[in-house]
C-alpha cells in the first residue's frame, strides 16, 4: 500500500523550465459519459444550491489544516500582505489562511454568488473586520485587478474544474507582484491510500474527498509533471509540487520572476 503521511510529500523539488521533459498535456478521454458529467457539474447552479453542503464537506480540521498550508512560503515577520485566492467558494480556505497569517488581507474571488455570500457570513461570526476578506464576483479568466497588485495567489481544487486553467495561471502571473507566489491544491492522479482516509474518522473528509475523486474523474487530475509544466509555461519559477491527503490532493507552487 501506498504510505502517504496526513501532511505532505515531496515529489518533485524544485524546477525550471529546462528540467521539465516533454511529457503530454492531456485531459481524459472524452466519453459520453465524461462529457455529460462535466457539463453538468459545471453548471453554476451546482456550486449555488450545494454551497451549504460544500461548506460542510470542507469544514474539517484536515481540510483546514491543508487549507492553511497554501500560505507556506509566506516569511516570518511578513508585514501585511495581499491574497487573491481562487474558487474560495464558502470561505473555508480564506478563513483557515487568515487564521495562521493574522497579517494576511484576503480576496475571496468566486463565481457563484451564494458561496460568496457564505463566505461573508463566515467572515461576520469569525469577527474579522471587513478589509481581511472581501468578495469579489466574477470570471477568474478576466480578473479585475490591475498589474503587480497583489502578493500572492492561491486556489483550492479550482484549476482542475477549468477548461482553460492555463489561462487562469496567465492571468494570476500578470496580478502578481514581481516576486508573488502562487499556490495551488489540486486533485492527483497518483495512487491514494483509502485505508488513511478511513482512519481518520472524520465524514465530512471522507464525504469531500470521495466526491473529489469523482468530480476529477470528469473533469482532470495533476501529475507532479503537470503541473509542474502548467506553472512554468506561464511564466513561473522555483516550482515545487508536493502530494498530500493521503495521495488525494497535490500542491503546486511557483514564484513570479
Amino acid at each position: 500500500m501506498t504510505n502517504f503521511t496526513d501532511n505532505a510529500q515531496t515529489d518533485g523539488g524544485q524546477i525550471d523550465g529546462d528540467q521539465i521533459d516533454g511529457g503530454q498535456d492531456v485531459d481524459p478521454v472524452p466519453t459520453p459519459w465524461r462529457v455529460l458529467g462535466r457539463q453538468l457539474l459545471a453548471n453554476e447552479l451546482i456550486f449555488d444550491f450545494g454551497s451549504w453542503a460544500y461548506a460542510w464537506m470542507t469544514g474539517n480540521p484536515i481540510w483546514h489544516a491543508n487549507s492553511a498550508r497554501l500560505l507556506e512560503s509566506v516569511p516570518p515577520g511578513q508585514e501585511s500582505f495581499q491574497v487573491l485566492n481562487l474558487g474560495a467558494g464558502p470561505g473555508n480556505s480564506a478563513l483557515a489562511m487568515g487564521k495562521q497569517h493574522p497579517e494576511a488581507n484576503l480576496i475571496a474571488f468566486d463565481l457563484a454568488q451564494q458561496m460568496l455570500a457564505l463566505a461573508v457570513e463566515r467572515r461576520a461570526a469569525s469577527g474579522w473586520p471587513l478589509a481581511r476578506l472581501t468578495p469579489v464576483l466574477g470570471d477568474a479568466l478576466y480578473l479585475p485587478f490591475a498589474d503587480a497588485s497583489i502578493d500572492m495567489v492561491t486556489g483550492h481544487s479550482f484549476l482542475y474544474l477549468l477548461p482553460d486553467y492555463q489561462g487562469v495561471l496567465r492571468e494570476a502571473c500578470r496580478v502578481l507582484r514581481p516576486g508573488g507566489q502562487v499556490a495551488f491544491l489540486e486533485p492527483h492522479i497518483g495512487p491514494v491510500d483509502w485505508a488513511w482516509l478511513w482512519q481518520q474518522a472524520s465524514l465530512p473528509l471522507l464525504t469531500s474527498l470521495s466526491l473529489w475523486r469523482v468530480y476529477s474523474w470528469f473533469h482532470r487530475r495533476f501529475s507532479a509533471q503537470r503541473l509542474q509544466k502548467a506553472l512554468v509555461h506561464t511564466g513561473f519559477h522555483n516550482v515545487r509540487t508536493e502530494v498530500t491527503l493521503g495521495g488525494f490532493g497535490i500542491f503546486g507552487r511557483g514564484q513570479k520572476r
